[in-house]
């Protein structure tokens, strides 16, 4: 729940309850609940997710969210609906501990595609979450490292 708090805050830091945000949400909607503390407006809040009920938990009360994907957040990004946004902070979370769909999730963000968006944000804040968990065995601070490593050449 705190890393939901510092996502809202940074959010509103950078751009404000007026700019749209993406980001990764399960059916309790505990991100979309930060966020509309924070006063973000529910058109603002751009959600992905590959799992149709937890879609359809975000779309109905009393999340009731306007845009959301059921799709990975890669292709949410590359869609029509959402390539044109300028989005001023991003969340994405790797629930299985791997750092490389993080890595897609961040080059989705700042693809070609979605260069003339992103060129009117002055700023875009992205957070991630990794967990301990890594089929692989690679270290947390490894992962980490690599994500931030996409980040940076972004």
């Amino acid at each position: 729940a705190e890393q939901n708090a510092v996502f809202a805050s940074l959010a509103s830091s950078l751009g404000g309850a007026a700019s749209p945000v993406v980001y990764l949400d399960g059916p309790d909607g505990g991100s979309t609940s930060a966020l509309r503390a924070a006063g973000f407006a529910t058109d603002q809040l751009h959600v992905a997710n590959p799992h149709a009920s937890t879609c359809a938990a975000l779309s109905a009360p009393p999340h009731s969210l306007e845009h959301v994907a059921h799709a990975s957040a890669e292709e949410a990004l590359a869609s029509e609906q959402w390539r044109s946004r300028a989005f001023c902070a991003a969340y994405f979370d790797g629930c299985g501990g791997q750092a490389e769909p993080l890595i897609a999730m961040i080059r989705a963000l700042f693809h070609e595609r979605r260069a003339a968006a992103a060129a009117l944000a002055p700023a875009v804040a992205v957070g991630f979450t990794l967990t301990r968990a890594e089929p692989g065995g690679a270290s947390l601070g490894d992962r980490e490292v690599a994500v931030l490593r996409a980040l940076t050449a972004a």
